[in-house]
């Protein structure tokens, strides 16, 4: 990120509800005052400073009361911003890949989901919207399973964030910014009037709030020229888990299974190896945009090594260990992920995955897979005595159980119209198959389920290749604006 905008600049004044003390005791001004939040967003851009973000904060944000395992994360990042930054590690910076998209919809599946909280008419635009951002929460978690207000509230989040998040292309979006803050507002209410106050739903409104903080911060910097590194590698990563709210979205998994397996650590670990699955899709993008927070990215800057292996290693590790631990949810969400990722029309994932030599092994040096402290801290593993050996049946000791879970897939696709072929299909003939998973997921999550599962187990060689500078590129390219990213 740039920090050559002088400091001198005025600070405006505190954002008012998103950042301040009285966030989670709502009135009847609450949603106006978040809506108003987000209409700032061009003034505060145009005053930014280095030190902008620690001045947004209130003295006592609301943020962090239920999730305190993850409370100040934002705050000491943005503070981080006013300290020298270094310069990214002179590594190969791969970036051919599709052309990035706006709000390109893919099918017609998800706008049901996002009329129930917010009435859009039926246009290309507003498929595109449900698909990428009420549908970035509705599509990772069991609508099913979990209180449906809840489900409501959080993907009503998602959409807020992308009023931030998509400033540089939200087209009609802001057409919906006051009813989408009041259904946020709802959200909150629900969670303090319904639930208990010891309960799960508590933290992972938390959660989904801290989201939104980040987001929020981080669309005020300029577009960065060229990459560059904050200090602090573990304060890092746990900011990406905040910011792309996948921490929320584990939480809501692991709440669906029931009685809770994995303590915040656990969910830490889960969610890091979940948004390496957007991440590695991510990765030749996010290097052309100059977009510091991937967690390939962040490895490779505090190391100066290429980082696919030492990402790869830590996720198969954490996914060993989900299964060995009957923790199917750490399986479901990095799943979901990566199965929506590849929906996305707006990502072309599909084309990207389907379009991959194999990496040239000269084409990079031979790296550590555990050469980073942090992720070592975070893996829930030891390390391995074979630390080469990548392949996920390998590193479980419940191999019975991994060959039942793939077993069971295989059986679901054979006998389930919908998900017939999953298995033996292209990325690109995939597509459809997510779509009428998606479709049984209003009534059942089961098909998605199973598609998630199978993509981690059995089909992840690509994704690796997506993230390895030693791979390249064959398929359709073209201009798309860094804006996009």
């Amino acid at each position: 990120m740039d920090i050559s905008v002088s400091n001198e600049r005025p600070t405006p004044s505190v954002v008012t509800a998103l950042f301040g003390p009285d966030l989670f005791r709502t009135d009847e001004q609450t949603a106006a005052r978040l809506a108003s939040d987000m209409r700032r967003i061009p003034e505060l851009r145009n005053a930014w400073t280095p030190g902008m973000g620690a001045h947004v904060f209130g003295p006592d944000t609301s943020v962090g009361t239920y999730d305190s395992h993850m409370k100040g994360v934002p705050f000491a990042e943005s503070l981080a911003e006013t300290r020298a930054l270094e310069d990214f590690p002179d590594l190969p910076l791969v970036v051919d890949a599709p052309r990035r998209r706006g709000f390109v919809a893919r099918g017609t599946a998800l706008l049901r989901a996002m009329t129930e909280a917010i009435p859009v008419p039926a246009t290309p635009f507003w498929h595109g919207v449900a698909e990428q951002t009420y549908g970035y929460a509705w599509c990772l978690v069991d609508n099913n399973l979990l209180c449906r207000e809840c489900v409501r509230g959080s993907c009503s989040v998602s959409l807020f964030d992308s009023f931030a998040d998509y400033y540089h292309f939200c087209e009609q979006l802001p057409e919906t910014l006051d009813i989408t803050a009041q259904r946020v507002v709802e959200y909150i209410n629900h969670v303090h009037r319904d639930h208990e106050p010891d309960g799960q739903e508590r933290k992972i409104m938390d959660a989904w709030l801290a989201s939104t903080q980040a987001i929020y911060l981080d669309i005020l910097h300029p577009k960065a020229d060229r990459l560059r590194t904050l200090d602090d590698e573990q304060r890092t990563i746990r900011y990406r888990g905040i910011n792309a709210a996948i921490r929320a979205l584990a939480l809501q998994a692991r709440h669906e299974q029931g009685p809770l397996i994995g303590d915040d650590d656990a969910v830490d670990a889960v969610a890091l190896a979940a948004v390496v699955t957007h991440d590695a899709c991510d990765r030749r993008h996010d290097n052309l945009a100059n977009e510091f927070y991937n967690v390939f990215t962040i490895v490779s800057a505090h190391h100066g090594v290429e980082s696919v292996d030492v990402v790869r290693r830590f996720c198969v590790d954490v996914w060993a260990w989900a299964i060995d631990h009957g923790a199917d949810w750490a399986i479901h969400i990095a799943g979901r992920l990566l199965v929506w990722q590849v929906y996305m029309a707006r990502y072309q994932a599909d084309v990207l995955l389907d379009h991959l030599t194999a990496p040239d092994p000269r084409g990079r040096a031979s790296v550590d897979p555990y050469a980073d402290p942090v992720l070592n801290n975070l893996n829930p593993l030891r390390p391995s005595s074979t630390p080469d050996d990548y392949d996920l049946r390998s590193r479980c000791q419940d191999k019975t159980r991994y060959d039942r879970m793939l077993r069971a897939c295989l059986t679901h696709f054979r006998g389930c119209p919908g998900c017939r072929g999953y298995d033996t299909a292209t990325w690109q003939q995939r597509a459809p198959l997510i779509e009428a998973a998606y479709r049984a997921k209003y009534t059942d999550c089961r098909c998605l389920n199973m598609l998630s599962i199978y993509t981690i187990l059995a089909l992840l060689d690509r994704l690796w290749w997506a993230a390895d500078p030693a791979a390249r590129y064959t398929g359709p390219t073209g201009n798309w604006s860094p804006m996009l990213c």
